[in-house]
């Protein structure tokens, strides 16, 4: 909420400021057909706060551009994400609209280097052949989420061969306003996944076949073993009782191991010598911080789905180690494997979240906060067991160009 205010204030200054420029130069634009530009100059920041809040996708940069479009004195807006235009309002040919990649030179230096670019004379530099586009000038400004460009917004001119001093401030402050939005979409965003992950785990925990053999397993171990027995139980009450008091986004590797090890304790006492497992962690790394809940969940579906299955038992292997700056995380069984027309499903947003945890939540956490070259990878071969590797960044929770994504 706090955020959101903050947006909201900084947002309604910036077009204040950026469209009292504008009215006091009326001379050098035509006057606006929507009067709410001179009565609510917070209209702007207001109306695509209620699209961006969910995030930055084509569906929400078309809202935007048709809320820009008729009270800034331009004759097109777009929104591009890194790589096509995803929002379109205006004049133009078939070239600049949605969809379309992006073809001028200019944006893509935009993009690249993060700076505002102007096009003055006409001097787009289109690459398509006999275009025919009636655009003569065009200010482009780089959207920034956690300091990383994520698209740009673009005004257009047609009757103008150059960008006023007036015109380039008002799409500097409409950049800032938008890039705040999708900066603050994102976070939320990323909160929701890790909250999903919690209640994901939670819920997995506390699943009836799972209480049922972990108890059976207590009970077997009371008659012969009371002390295990009495063991079992303080483990499983350490387990629930650190699955609710989870409050963060990000723990130490110690943290979620001493997780892991816990949960491995309970299943052990159920499979007894048919679950075999073996962890290796280079010591130097466990302080490191990792997003919470993101390698047990791996481990509990290679019990569930892997190990569980056979009649022999099996055994997981978990490795973790540091290499080239990363934190690699690998878990692997030699259970019965992923069936082949499950593979191209499986990190389906929802698929298999009804058993066990659906991988597709932390691929989407990891990609999320570390960029698409992190994301989950799976291989598996049935009746020959499963690998999944995981790769993180260290240095810092966050490395450059998370938390931030286009969809």
């Amino acid at each position: 909420m706090v955020l959101l205010v903050i947006s909201l204030t900084t947002g309604a200054f910036l077009a204040g400021f950026c469209l009292g420029k504008l009215r006091r130069k009326k001379d050098k634009y035509p006057a606006t057909s929507n009067p709410a530009l001179y009565k609510h100059e917070i209209y702007l920041a207001t109306e695509t706060l209620h699209y961006l809040r969910q995030g930055l996708t084509p569906e929400t940069a078309q809202k935007v551009v048709e809320i820009i479009k008729p009270i800034i004195p331009v004759d097109a807006v777009a929104i591009t994400d890194a790589q096509q235009i995803i929002g379109f309002a205006g004049v133009g040919c078939k070239h600049h609209r949605l969809g379309r990649s992006i073809i001028t030179n200019v944006t893509k230096e935009a993009i690249i280097t993060g700076r505002v670019m102007v096009i003055n004379n006409g001097e787009f530099n289109c690459s398509i052949q006999d275009c025919s586009c009636p655009l003569k000038a065009a200010v482009i400004v780089p959207l920034l989420c956690d300091d990383k460009v994520v698209g740009t917004l673009k005004l257009y001119q047609v009757d103008r061969y150059y960008i006023d001093d007036y015109l380039l401030a008002l799409a500097k402050g409409i950049g800032q306003i938008l890039s705040i939005q999708v900066e603050l979409a994102e976070k939320e965003h990323q909160k929701q996944l890790a909250a999903k992950a919690k209640l994901e785990a939670l819920q997995a925990q506390i699943r009836p076949h799972f209480l049922f053999n972990v108890l059976n397993a207590i009970i077997h171990c009371s008659r012969s073993n009371p002390e295990k027995a009495r063991q079992l139980l303080v483990e499983l009450s350490k387990f629930f009782r650190k699955t609710l008091i989870i409050n963060k986004d990000f723990i130490t590797l110690s943290e979620e191991f001493e997780h892991i090890r816990t949960y491995l304790t309970l299943e052990q006492a159920r499979f007894s010598d048919k679950l075999r497992v073996t962890i290796n962690v280079e010591s130097h790394i466990l302080d490191e911080l990792i997003p919470v809940l993101i390698i047990q969940p791996l481990v509990e579906n290679a019990v569930l789905h892997g190990i569980s299955a056979c009649i022999n038992g099996g055994e997981i292997v978990i490795t973790c180690k540091e290499k080239k700056n990363n934190l690699y995380v690998l878990v692997r069984d030699n259970g019965k494997g992923i069936p082949k027309n499950q593979r191209a499903k499986i990190l389906v947003p929802n698929y298999g979240s009804n058993n066990g945890l659906a991988l597709s939540n932390i691929n989407q956490r990891l990609v999320s906060l570390y960029g698409p070259k992190y994301r989950l990878k799976i291989k598996s071969q049935e009746y020959h067991g499963t690998v999944v590797l995981i790769k993180i960044p260290l240095g810092g929770v966050l490395n450059e160009g998370s938390m931030c994504k286009v969809s």
